[in-house]
This record gives C-alpha cells, structure tokens and sequence, in this order.
C-alpha cells in the first residue's frame, strides 16, 4: 500500500510540505499555531470539493462530516492544546490513505493526490512536533 512513497506525487509532497513547514520554523508560537490551524481546516475541506466534483451524495456527507471533525481539531488546537493539530495533520494523513481505496462513503480522487497530500500532512504534523517542542 505504502508502494507510493517514491512516486513523483510522493517526492512533491516533500517540496510542499517542506515549503509550507519552514516558516513555522521562524513564526512566534501563537501565530505558528493560528496558520496549522488554518492548514489542518484548508486541507480537510479540500475533500469535500472533491465530492462536490462527484456529485454523490454519500460522499459528500462522508467528507463534510470528516471535514467538520478536522475543523473541529483545529480549533481545538487554537483554545484547549496546540498539540491537536500535529495530531490532526497525523491523523489527515491516515484518512489521505483511506481514499487509496475506491468506496461509494468517499469522494474520488485524482490518483496522484493521495501520496501527495499523505506526505505533505505526516510532513508538517511531524516538524510541528518536533519544532514546538523545542528540537529544532
């Protein structure tokens, strides 16, 4: 399943991933946190497009109630901890794996984004970790 990883998609999630990680290297602790949130909220709902794009209902209600969930995480990240979001990011990679797999609950996708987009998600939830605990 994991056969992706050194796929072209695969290789430009690292660049995008990379790209959007940095300038949380160098954000103050709040403001990292507002923009993860942001991203953690921006990425979910790019599923429901997904299934707007589709035109199935069941899909579309799939992804809407996920993406609410990850919203949910993201303001959870903002008032109760930040380590909600890396957690999130984390967990948004393992749902990018589940559209692996062709079902009638989730939106169709292009083939090429879900390594993509599960590495650009593992990436950032990863160097947010480590960056907000102090590693780097």
């Amino acid at each position: 399943m994991l056969s992706f990883i050194n796929t072209q998609p695969a290789r430009g999630g690292i660049l995008v991933g990379l790209a959007i990680s940095i300038p949380h290297l160098f954000l103050p602790m709040d403001l990292s946190v507002a923009v993860a949130s942001l991203t953690l909220v921006f990425i979910a709902g790019i599923y429901v497009g997904f299934a707007i794009i589709n035109g199935r209902d069941h899909a579309f209600m799939t992804e809407a109630s996920v993406a609410i969930s990850f919203a949910a995480l993201g303001l959870g990240g903002i008032f109760l901890t930040p380590w909600i979001i890396p957690a999130g990011l984390i967990g948004h990679a393992l749902w990018d794996l589940l559209h692996h797999r062709k079902s009638h609950m989730l939106a169709e996708i292009p083939k090429w984004y879900v390594p993509f987009c599960s590495v650009v998600d593992l990436l950032l939830g990863v160097i947010l970790l480590v960056s907000w605990s102090g590693g780097f």
